[in-house]
């Protein structure tokens, strides 16, 4: 057990802050004790913990009195805040800098100051921590301050070229090409190491992939592996700014790389060595270390500009893709004939030379137009993405996925099964009686219908191995031995059976045993098996040419190895048809493709095909995995479509990253990191490391970290490594994939993966990931060190509830990791410093998943509770939910939407939350209209009324719901109702006729244009350019709707809440009711009412409120934030004698009551949703309103309510906290079956509170 302390930041350690950063936002110092009799004595004020400094901070709280620039003593105080109390005692002070600070190095240390004025040192002046102060006005770093090109070297600066949104006026481009283009040249630099902090690279250092490490000098960049990746921490930097280097080669070219050449005195050198040097280029980019992922995006999106030019393509990607709807059979059944031929030499024709690939389309006249192979999944993809991502296809010119968007389309929802980790057999092969073993007891544990993928890997090919080969592929076809089930053979009784393959009967045998299964997929090589294809078997009797031996020297592995592959582009087409085709004919819509990267070791030469021709065209091994590449991935497009039909495995190198293969597409699944290897403590952490700092070379494209399964090392006394591993599956965005034995144990980590299914409709299901941002200044720690340091952490946010999610692992060797946590960096807020503030609520609720506690945080920094305590054990991890504290004018409620706490987070399962007040005699109006309310559904009995007096129910149910759809919108303007004065008229109608105008537009536009109906099977090629311009212009109109009517409301609301002028003479009068005129005044012959801090406190209309909400609607697509937004004037509050509504207009009786509280969301998802609720009484949480029903929530089964302890540190709010847990799955079992296939999504599900 640890016995030190532990400081952050600490001793011996330097940073740089930027100066308008330590004045906005304030510098943090902690410390952590172990639980002791010491530690207790700090904490309860025996002894006293200091931070002595020379930083030119305020004087308050500081013990000393002198200048600025003097040391003076900061008390750390006890943070009592922690999401693990019994591990120690945390102390911590926030100290915020004069804004007139002098820039520059200052010094730090810690000590303990004694009751009887004895001072403990804990370091000497030798070890002092510094920071560095850069200052804001100074310029920052150039690019050509930084890169210094050698003489064969020309660096350009991009001009005029746009960026991402996200870092538009933060980012500079530029690239580094050779001088000499005709003469053999390469690209050379060099780079000051003073100007350097640290680092990270990403490095060829293993055969199919890279790995990645931090480091701490330029001069650790390897000279012998080849960098994939750079990414530098400029030190001094007066903005914590970053020089991306990303080198980019032709695809298809001879092995080029970058590397580290010389280290002379300050001077680092990096060059590119290799063959293809002269095509390469070196792309750069400086931006911010706080959005390091969207500098790279941009970064990467120049090097395809930079690269984009015309390449010889006669038979790739774009020449399939074209075909992509054009057959329903095997291109090879109509080009070449399926039995095997004489070959001769003089009638094979290499058309690898051709630019038209003439040879192939001539013989295409008699291809379908109607009908493809690509069939339709019930795992649906996105018609316009697909769309979008064909079009771009078959253009030949994908980069224009990349420049439009900077994230890639979202993954499947659903949850896989892999058969690797599985299977019980020593080869891991898929015999049909392990898989559904494995496939039984997965639902067992996770539920009935939790698994909707099934990923049969390696064993399930037809092979023929040899003594000195790893296997090659004989046919398409599944070895037989693989379906051992007896009552498999019974699907093939009738005759539509007759003539189906071992694979076709598998996989129609698992579906049928798991209907929820909607996707299978099969594991291949790029080779088609780990040493190619049989010479002698059936595939390569088919092919037009003998297949060409090819000689693999892989170094890493120090392995010699003989392949029989494809010899030309041709054959390279057919191989993949007819593999593609075949899988596509047994029920397989996605394929896994392995050892990609092995392609990379061909020996280049002159290698015989298997009749023992040489030919003088052959390919190059270069050009032959890019061959091989392209034709697999254009089949691919044609058979399974671009919505992740490819998996590509053990391919993470530079002929994947680094080339036009990925860098001008978006949306591939692609693997970054090494195998998973459950049984191997020190793997975990590696592992996750790798896939976090490897992903940032692929900002736009799906990263798959492979699959999970429960690890060997989980249980009570040892680390939690299957929970460590579930909960960052949740941070990534590529389809999840666990791969457990039958025996396995159950664990609550794996069922959080489960997506739980939409209220809409029963197969869809809701996802349960989003891809993890590194949290803002945390992208360069040193996460994997032996001592103690900080946490990986990564954050998710949710603009639809204005909520986060927050990840935290500890990677260390056997250390802690200790981090205080802020609400600006967990909700990712780390922009101008007024706007973030404005955009921020005031308090916010913090619950860990594991523990279920509970933490009220503020947003102001030199407030109380403001920071929250992290100290993880060695192998240890924590998932952070963060929501805002929804508040009214009512005192004494405050409502979080926690969500679907069962899960680590449901993106998209809650789209919108608010609160709002309404008075209890109007909702007693409202509720008239529900005399006839549901009842449950044991509860229920016929009823024996006649057709007319049920037709008459239906109407009034139909006008109730009519009214409660339109309820938030009367809570919004409710005071302005309220009012008879001319002013509250021309609001409301302005906002009728604002309303009614683009009602008339939409119905003109929508209108205009009829889609056909689309009936079950059919076809559909795409939506025409009319559709296109018609979803254009209503997406135009929305947006300028919304606007228009928020800006109405946002200058009514402030319009009728500032003071007006008055005449001299005459009473004062006050657009604000609850406040007397006459004490606002300054002075007798002032004629301005003035606003004192106190009534300015009374006004509803926020800035965070003004920002936040027209982005909620833009995002959402729905006027419903807007209907939310607490713009109305601030409700009467009773008992104050001076309330008197001074109006030249009759007024109108307001009610004398305290409102209720009306907290809303928006839900489509069926699962177990959580409130906190902060309020009086447990009675004061009335009726909790589904849909159009409301529920007594202390009598309903699938609502529970349950006092909860908020934990020690936290804000203290005065009040009783509850959860109220609504189960809207029972919800939806309980309904009838009209109102469930009518109902409208997302849900509405409302709790009233009662203030008193």
């Amino acid at each position: 057990m640890r016995s030190a302390p532990i400081f952050q930041p600490s001793l011996n350690s330097s940073r740089t802050v930027p100066q308008r950063r330590a004045c906005n936002d304030g510098l943090t110092f902690a410390a952590h004790y172990p639980a002791g009799d010491y530690a207790a004595s700090l904490a309860s004020g025996g002894a006293r913990l200091e931070l002595w400094t020379d930083l030119p901070i305020s004087h308050r709280n500081v013990a000393s009195t002198s200048r600025a620039n003097a040391w003076k003593a900061i008390p750390l105080l006890p943070l009592k805040a922690s999401i693990d109390p019994s591990s120690g005692y945390a102390f911590a002070a926030t100290v915020k800098c004069f804004d007139e600070a002098a820039d520059g190095i200052f010094n730090f240390t810690y000590r303990i100051v004694h009751p009887d004025g004895k001072i403990d040192w804990i370091g000497s002046p030798s070890n002092d921590g510094q920071i560095y102060l850069s200052p804001s006005h100074d310029p920052c770093y150039t690019i050509r301050q930084l890169v210094q090109p050698h003489s064969s070297t020309e660096l350009k600066l991009s001009e005029g070229e746009t960026s991402p949104l996200e870092v538009s006026d933060t980012v500079t481009l530029a690239s580094l090409t050779t001088t000499r283009r005709n003469v053999p040249s390469s690209i050379a630099f060099s780079i000051k190491a003073s100007h350097v902090q640290s680092g990270l690279v990403v490095e060829r250092t293993k055969s199919t992939w890279c790995t990645s490490r931090r480091f701490q000098s330029l001069a650790q960049v390897s000279s012998d592996f080849d960098s994939n990746l750079i990414v530098l921490e400029l030190s001094q930097s007066c903005s914590g700014e970053v020089l991306v280097i990303l080198p980019v080669f032709e695809d298809g070219q001879p092995s080029a790389r970058l590397v580290r050449s010389s280290y002379d005195d300050d001077n680092v050198s990096f060059e590119i060595i290799g063959g293809g040097t002269s095509q390469a280029k070196v792309a750069l980019a400086l931006g911010t270390a706080d959005k390091l992922k969207q500098v790279i995006a941009a970064c990467r999106t120049h090097a395809a500009r930079s690269l984009r030019t015309s390449i010889h393509e006669p038979l790739g990607l774009s020449w399939s893709a074209r075909k992509t709807l054009d057959a329903d059979s095997s291109l090879s059944d109509v080009i070449l004939p399926t039995v095997p031929f004489a070959y001769d030499e003089s009638d094979c024709v290499d058309v690898s030379f051709y630019s038209d690939s003439t040879a192939v389309d001539s013989a295409d006249h008699s291809l379908s137009l109607t009908s493809s192979m690509m069939l339709p999944t019930m795992d649906d993809t996105s018609p316009t993405l697909q769309e979008q991502d064909d079009a771009s296809t078959v253009n030949g010119d994908r980069t224009n996925q990349a420049d439009t968007s900077s994230q890639p389309p979202l993954s499947k929802a659903g949850l896989g099964f892999c058969t690797w980790e599985a299977m019980q057999n020593e080869e891991r092969r898929p015999y049909l009686s392990e898989v559904v073993a494995a496939l039984e007891a997965a639902e067992s544990r996770l539920g009935r219908g939790s698994i909707v993928a099934l990923l049969i890997d390696d064993g399930w090919q037809d092979v023929v191995r040899g003594n000195d080969d790893r296997g090659r592929l004989n046919s398409f076809d599944m070895d037989p031995t693989m379906l051992d089930l007896e009552d498999a053979f019974s699907l093939e009784e009738g005759g539509d059976a007759v003539g189906r393959s071992v694979l076709a009967r598998y996989t129609a045998y698992i579906r049928k045993r798991f209907p929820a299964i909607r996707s299978v997929g099969c594991w291949m090589t790029l080779a088609g098996y780990w040493d190619g294809v049989h010479p002698d078997g059936p595939i390569a009797a088919g092919l037009s040419a003998p297949l060409r031996h090819v000689h693999v020297e892989d170094p890493f592995r120090q392995a010699s190895r003989d392949w029989f592959v494809q010899a030309t582009e041709l054959d390279m087409h057919l191989f993949w048809d007819r593999a593609f085709h075949s899988l596509r004919e047994s029920s397989v819509d996605f394929v896994k493709i392995d050892a990609q990267a092995e392609w990379d070791w061909i020996l280049d030469e002159a290698s015989p095909d298997t009749a023992g021709h040489h030919h003088s065209r052959a390919f190059s091994a270069a050009a032959l995995g890019k061959a091989a590449f392209e034709a697999m991935e254009g089949t691919a497009t044609r058979y399974f479509g671009t919505g992740g039909g490819v998996i590509h495995s053990m391919a993470f190198t530079s002929n994947l990253t680094n080339t036009l293969r990925t860098l001008s597409s978006q949306g591939m699944t692609i693997r970054t990191t090494d195998d998973f290897f459950p049984r191997i403590p020190e793997a975990h952490r590696h592992h996750l490391a790798h896939d976090v700092y490897n992903s940032l070379l692929l900002p736009h494209h799906h990263c798959d970290a492979d699959m999970l399964s429960h690890c060997s090392s989980s249980s009570v006394d040892g680390p939690d490594y299957t929970g460590y591993h579930a909960s960052f599956r949740a941070f990534t965005d590529a389809r999840l994939w666990i791969s457990d034995k039958a025996d396995a144990p159950q664990h609550n980590s794996l069922r959080a993966l489960v997506a739980p299914l939409t209220l809409s409709s029963e197969g869809a299901g809701v996802r349960v990931q989003a891809c993890g941002s590194l949290m803002p200044g945390s992208a360069l720690d040193d996460l994997m060190g032996d001592c103690v340091g900080p946490a990986l952490k990564m954050t998710v946010q949710h603009e639809g509830s204005a909520s986060a999610t927050v990840g935290l692992w500890n990677l260390r060797a056997s250390a802690e990791t200790f981090d205080m946590l802020r609400l600006k960096q967990m909700l990712n807020k780390q922009d101008n410093f007024d706007q973030v503030t404005s955009s921020l609520y005031t308090y916010y609720a913090v619950r860990s998943f594991r523990s279920g506690n509970i933490w009220l945080l503020t947003s102001e920094a030199d407030q109380e509770g403001a920071l929250l305590s992290a100290l993880l054990p060695a192998g240890s991890w924590e998932v952070l939910t963060v929501s805002p504290m929804l508040t009214t004018m009512v005192e004494g409620v405050s409502v979080a939407l926690l969500g679907a706490t069962e899960h680590f987070m449901t993106p998209g399962g809650v789209q919108a939350v608010a609160i709002a007040t309404a008075y209890p005699d109007k909702e007693s109006r409202r509720r008239s209209y529900l005399s006839q309310s549901r009842k449950l559904a044991h509860q229920r009995h016929r009823s024996s009324r006649s057709t007319s007096s049920g037709s008459v129910t239906s109407t009034a149910a139909a006008m109730s719901a009519s009214k409660d759809v339109s309820a938030l919108t009367t809570v919004a303007v409710d005071s302005l109702m309220q009012r008879s004065d001319g002013g509250a008229r021309a609001v409301l109608l302005s906002l009728a006729l604002v309303n009614g105008f683009f009602a008339i537009l939409h119905t003109t536009i929508t209108g205009a244009i009829r889609v056909p109906g689309k009936g079950k099977g059919s076809m559909v090629k795409g939506k025409t350019p009319r559709i296109d311009i018609v979803d254009t212009m209503i997406g135009m109109l929305d947006r300028l709707q919304t606007l228009l009517v928020f800006g109405l409301l946002v200058l009514a609301s402030w319009t009728s809440t500032l003071p007006s002028t008055s005449v001299k003479g005459e009473p004062k009068l006050s657009w604000l009711p609850f406040i007397d005129s006459k004490q606002n005044q300054k002075g007798a012959g002032n004629d301005r009412v003035c606003l004192d801090d106190q009534a300015l406190r009374r006004v509803r209309l926020r800035p965070a409120d003004a920002v936040a909400t027209p982005k909620r609607c833009l995002t959402a697509r729905t006027m419903v934030p807007l209907r939310e937004c607490p713009i109305s004037l601030t409700d009467l509050q009773p008992g104050s004698p001076s309330l008197k509504l001074q109006s030249p207009l009759p007024d109108t009786p307001r009610t004398p009551f305290i409102p209720d509280v009306v907290c809303t969301a928006l839900v489509d998802m069926a699962a177990k949703i959580t409130f906190l609720v902060l309020c009086p009484t447990r009675e004061s949480i009335k009726t909790c309103k589904i849909d159009r029903t409301r529920y007594d929530p202390t009598s309903t089964p699938w609502i529970r309510i349950e006092p909860v302890q908020v934990e020690q540190g936290s804000v203290r709010m005065g009040q009783n906290a509850f959860c109220v847990e609504v189960d809207m799955k029972a919800w939806k079992e309980n309904q009838d079956e009209t109102v469930v296939q009518t109902l409208s999504v997302p849900v509405s599900v409302s709790l009233r509170i009662a203030a008193v």
